[in-house]
Parts: C-alpha cells; structure tokens; sequence
C-alpha cells in the first residue's frame, strides 16, 4: 500500500534502547540457531533504525519467533513477538486465495472481464479478473491520486468505500493496453474485493476469516476496518523529514481506505504459518496454486516476478514466494522458501522501513545451516 506523509503528531522521542524477546519450540535447529537469529535481529533494527521489529521464521520441526524494540514510544513499551500490526499489501495474497478458491468451485472465471462487474471502469471489457491479480491491467493507482492523498490529509479518520476508491481509480485513463505490460496498482485489488462480494453476497472479511484464518487457526489475523478487531496496541511511526523527529502515523489514515489491497493486521507467526500453508497444505488445489505461481517479470530486480497476489523475490537461500507490505506507521515482509521448505515473516511499525534488510540478515543465519 502505497503512503504520504504529513508533518502532524511529532513525538521528537528518543528512541530508546533495545529491548528483545524470543520464543523457541524444542527443536534442535531452532536451538542452535536462536541466539544468532536473535543478534541479527537486533543488530539489523538497530542500522535500520527502526523503533519496533518482529520476526517468525518457520522450519519444518521448529519454529523460532523474536522481537526487539518498542511497541509504543510514549509510554515507551517493549514489542513482543506475539504483537499484531498492520501489515499492508500482505493483505494482496489473502485477496487471491479467497479469488482462486472461488476458481475452483467454478464459481468465477480468471478471464472473466471487469465489465461483468464494474462496467463503467475504463477499458472494463478488455480487463481480466487475471490481469487484476497479476498488475497487468494498466489501472491508474488510486494512491497516487492528488485528490485521495488531499482528503486523506484533510480527514484522516474518514471511512472509505470500495465505490470511492474505484472512482478514484477511474478518474484517469488506464496506463497501457491490458495484458501488454506489469504496473503495480492498489486499484486492482480493490476491484477484486468488489468482485469477491458481488459473487459471494458477503463481506470480503468473512470470506477472509471463513476461508483462511479459521481453517488455519490464525487468530491474530483480520481486516482492519471491516470487522470488529482488539484495538491495535502497536504504534506506527515514521521519522519527519524536517527534523528527523518522530511522528506517530497509525491515525494517518482510517484502514478502510487500503480494504482488499492492504487493511490486513497480522502477527509475524500468524504470517509465516499462512505461507507454509499455502505451499505445504492444502489450502489451494496444485491446479490453483500453479496459476498463482505462474509469474509476469517486474522491473524490481530483487523481485523479479509477479504471480496472482504473490511476489516471486531473490533470496540468499533460494527464491522467496510471498509479498512485501506498507502502509502509514507500518512495513512488514512474509514469504515462503520452497528451497528450505521454510517460511519467514518480518514486521516494523515503521513506514518505508528497511524491512528487506532485516531479512537479509535473518536469512544469513538461515543459509549457514
């Protein structure tokens, strides 16, 4: 999810010193490796300058969980592993599932034009339910639209309909031809959440919750804004750039206005279990799965493939399968590592955060073993 910044709430805090917690299971390769897991963790924040990090790296008979940093500055607290925050556009690859689902119970085609749907969006009958997953369908970013970031400055608290963003999206011509070319574009999963309700006749967050967080137990996972969550007790922050204070960011904006493209909160365990359960269980069908991981190449060299709601990323240990996610206060990183058979999710609260980094590190550790 793409942000803006703004120059209110400045906290002009010290950060403090670290502070960390780590959880481990019995295995013996958790064992071995937490300590240094844990110094990468808090080494690699700490460059980053980040006030808050969690992490969840998943093996196959262990499962490692750390954090370093605050929660909140004022009162200063501790992060805890076990801590939810938001986790943007992570928040794509839920939206997929819950659309390939829906495939293989034949109730919605991938080539199935917009038009069925929103007929009035530009070049509607020449864009596919495919090309909205995959980015290739050439519509305008709302995000990047002048008159959401002015009303988003101006009421930070407003709730947004998925029709407001889709009009915001409509309100300049599409990029390029669909299917001709890759440009990431929140607008297209905001579209595929008013897609999901029309077919189903219920609230994308109850599919969410009934297709995915129930089956899979993960009960620190919802979507923020559209159903009744515990209140957030992490903080997002991001440094001013006039001062390099610190502003707090989690009101920035009201979560409806990222919904199916990135109003998800999360755990970094609820986030490394969903992906090594995408992979290894039987959440989707192979032939699903398969359409998934059918990549469209990106011009980001260290994630140079682009599946349905899924980033095919370059790894020290291999490629990554997964997506990265950022919106006001808050970036996070999760995917899973068919080459270790392993999965990893990385969280901050903080914005345009060096998220890449901490896991860079993390994996060091995890490529030694």
């Amino acid at each position: 999810m793409l942000t803006h910044r703004s120059g209110r709430c400045v906290l002009g805090v010290t950060l403090l010193l670290w502070v960390s917690g780590c959880e481990k299971d019995d295995g013996p390769v958790c064992d071995r490796l937490a300590p240094r897991l844990q110094h990468a963790l808090e080494e690699a924040a700490s460059a980053g300058d980040l006030p808050g990090v969690t992490a969840s790296l998943r093996l196959q008979d262990c499962t490692w969980r750390g954090a370093a940093g605050v929660s909140r500055m004022e009162p200063s607290t501790g992060l805890k592993a076990e801590d939810r925050l938001r986790v943007g556009s992570i928040t794509k690859t839920f939206t997929s599932v819950v659309v390939l689902q829906l495939q293989a119970e034949g109730k919605l085609s991938l080539d199935a034009p917009l038009a069925t749907w929103a007929p009035d969006f530009p070049r509607a009958d020449r864009i596919t339910v495919r090309q909205l997953l995959n980015h290739t369908s050439g519509a305008f970013n709302y995000t990047q639209s002048q008159d959401f970031l002015a009303q988003a400055e101006a009421n930070p608290g407003k709730t947004w309909t998925a029709e407001e963003l889709i009009a915001l999206g409509a309100a300049k011509s599409p990029a390029f031809e669909p299917g001709t070319r890759w440009d990431y574009s929140n607008t297209n999963y905001i579209l595929l959440g008013h897609i999901l309700e029309s077919v189903t006749g219920t609230p994308l967050a109850q599919q969410i919750r009934t297709r995915i967080l129930e089956p899979l137990e993960l009960g620190s996972t919802g979507l923020d804004g559209a159903e009744p969550l515990p209140p957030l007790a992490v903080r997002g922050y991001s440094r001013d750039p006039r001062d390099g204070s610190w502003m707090d960011f989690t009101d920035f904006i009201h979560p409806s206005a990222a919904g199916a493209a990135g109003a998800l909160v999360s755990s970094a365990d609820d986030l490394s279990a969903f992906y090594q359960a995408l992979f290894e269980r039987s959440l989707l069908a192979p032939v699903q799965l398969a359409e998934m991981t059918d990549w469209v190449a990106t011009p980001i060299p260290d994630m140079p493939g682009y599946g349905l709601g899924l980033v095919r990323a370059v790894t020290p240990v291999g490629p990554g399968h997964g997506h990265d996610g950022e919106i006001p206060g808050f970036s996070a990183l999760a995917f899973y590592l068919p080459e270790r058979k392993a999965s990893l999710a990385v969280l901050t609260n903080r914005e345009r955060a060096a998220v890449s980094g901490v896991t860079q590190k993390l994996l060091e550790v995890l490529a030694t073993e």
